[in-house]
């Protein structure tokens, strides 16, 4: 099985101006994802995982009825530009996102599907206070069952934020609860595939034990970087690809 993961467009098209982060090339997003799109399309994957701050929306801006209109048809477009995929695409919101606009958009989502045998689980995650990650409620609900059912396939968690490793240096990008995720997803004995976004750095494909862990580096930014995972009976692999040479 093949997953493509990218994330982290901070798309910026019908929403005005640009990011306030310089490297973070909002305006370029609709013509760079196309680019990408087409060549992962050549890999042939069977899945898509797109995991959050689909575009760069003003957070001071969330109730402006204008800016939600110009946000919704950025999370159009970003689907339209994901529209020549065949395979399930796994879309999540992230910080950047407008959490009600992307559930009206993407309403045909599910969160639990199945992908070749493999159970490929969603996460909807929030920041809470100080922009802390949580998971929580029911999300934090969903987890806990997932890890007691008796389903026996490996399975794939996607979500925007960091359950490991701890990168809070700068900015919190790991869940407050992020040790106690970690050790659940350990003592089950299911093999498992977590990906995240969220930390523009990124993290190659690490395991623990069963569980492998990924955070994808931000698209937004050149070299403007995507990934395969390649699973096989025996282990899951990493290969990164980039528009623009490193």
């Amino acid at each position: 099985m093949k997953i493509a993961h990218i994330s982290d467009f901070h798309l910026r098209h019908h929403l005005p101006g640009d990011s306030a982060i310089e490297q973070r090339k909002s305006r370029q997003m609709p013509n760079k994802i196309a680019l990408a799109v087409k060549h992962i399309q050549t890999l042939s994957p069977d899945l898509i995982a797109v995991t959050g701050d689909l575009v760069d929306y003003p957070l001071d801006q969330m109730d402006v009825s204008e800016t939600v209109a110009q946000g919704k048809k950025d999370l159009q477009l970003i689907q339209e530009l994901f529209a020549p995929f065949s395979c399930p695409i796994a879309f999540l919101f992230g910080n950047h996102d407008h959490p009600t606009s992307f559930d009206r958009i993407f309403t045909h989502l599910s969160p639990d599907f199945d992908v070749q045998g493999h159970r490929v689980v969603s996460f909807f995650d929030h920041e809470g206070p100080n922009h802390i990650p949580q998971r929580v409620g029911d999300q934090h609900t969903r987890f806990r069952a997932l890890l007691k059912d008796s389903d026996p396939r490996l399975q794939i968690h996607l979500q925007h934020y960091l359950i490991t490793p701890e990168h809070n240096q700068d900015y919190p990008h790991t869940y407050a609860n992020g040790q106690q995720l970690t050790s659940a997803l350990l003592n089950d004995p299911r093999p498992k595939l977590c990906l995240s976004g969220h930390y523009h750095k990124g993290e190659n494909l690490f395991q623990q034990d069963h569980v492998y862990f990924a955070i994808a580096r931000a698209f937004c930014e050149p070299p403007h970087p995507y990934r395969i995972y390649t699973i096989d009976a025996n282990a899951i692999t990493q290969t990164e690809y980039t528009l623009l040479p490193e």
